[in-house]
Formats: C-alpha cells, structure tokens, sequence
C-alpha cells in the first residue's frame, strides 16, 4: 500500500486522473450488479412461467379423468393397468378395449403417482384431441397406448427443464416412434 501512495505523489497525478481508475471500477462494478438482477429477475420469470403452464396442464388434466369417470360412472380402469404392454396392445387392435379407457387409466395413475412424487415436467393434453383421430389407423404397432415421454426428448413447443427454452423441433426419436408404431 505504502508503493501506490510513493508512486501517486511522484506522479503528480491531478484530483481526475487519480480518481477516472476508481469512477471506472465502480461503473463497470454497477453495470454487473445491474445485469445481475436483470438476469436474476428473468430466470424467477422463466421459473414462474414453467410453474403456472405445469399446474395448468395437470389441473386440465385431472379435468379430463373426471369427465371420462363421471360419463363412465360404471367403468373400472384399473385391470388395464395390469396388462402387459403385448396384452395392452392385444386388446387395443381387437377392439375389446378401446384407446379413450387405456389413456384415462394411465393419465389416472400418472396423476396419482405425480402427488405423491411430484414427478411431471407437463401433461401433453394434446392426448386428449388425438383419441378422435387415433380410430382411423389401427394398423400402428402402438396403436392406442399412452406414451410418456422425457422432457429431454424433444418434442415440439415444449420446453426442456434442463434448458427451459422451447424444443424448435421434434426430436428423431419421436418422430420414428410415430411414424412407425402409429
């Protein structure tokens, strides 16, 4: 410290000269604070955002399961939760269960286990419009099984949690899994 007061005196720096060191330091200092809070800000915005689109798709979702239950009043979805996926799909082509009951069953279950371990990023209700087209194709290896798919898998207009920016595109292996098993 001793050294910068030696070297100020023999420089006879001037009252400006001594002090633009310090008004720069403290302006560049200001301007990281400054971005600091703005990106702190968009980030709690970003985190809200993905909250409020999460509870509206779950809440829709648990919508949709009680008006299928309430038409349905007599229906017990259950057993098919005990298939296995051949025995589903089985079932599925042979009409003796239709793709209306297999999604509500497992969008059910899915619901239930998401309150006990708070584990869905979103539920793609888009599920729901797709039961009155899926009937037009039954040759599809999957036809009629619910899906689940990972957030990191992308899929188009949803947003990543790892990244919480909007997929651009849907990723190849969903595109596959459509393509061949619808």
């Amino acid at each position: 410290m001793e050294d910068v007061k030696r070297f100020l005196r023999e420089a006879k720096l001037d009252s400006w000269t001594a002090a633009l060191p310090t008004v720069v330091a403290g302006v560049g200092a200001l301007l990281v604070l400054m971005r600091t809070v703005s990106n702190h800000r968009e980030a709690k915005e970003k985190i809200r955002r993905a909250r409020n689109r999460r509870t509206e798709s779950l809440r829709r979702a648990e919508e949709a399961v009680l008006r299928y239950k309430q038409s349905h009043p007599t229906a017990d979805l259950t057993p098919i939760l005990k298939l296995s996926l051949s025995e589903l799909t089985k079932e599925l082509h042979e009409g003796s269960l239709n793709p209306e009951e297999a999604l509500n069953a497992f969008m059910e279950k899915t619901l239930a286990v998401h309150k006990k371990l708070n584990c869905c990023a979103e539920i793609l209700l888009e599920s729901f419009d797709q039961l009155e087209t899926v009937g037009s194709n039954k040759e599809g290896l999957l036809y009629g099984v619910p899906v689940s798919i990972k957030d990191n898998c992308g899929y188009k207009e949803m947003r990543h949690r790892c990244a919480a920016v909007p997929c651009d595109r849907t990723s190849l292996q969903l595109i596959v899994l459509w393509q061949k098993y619808q």
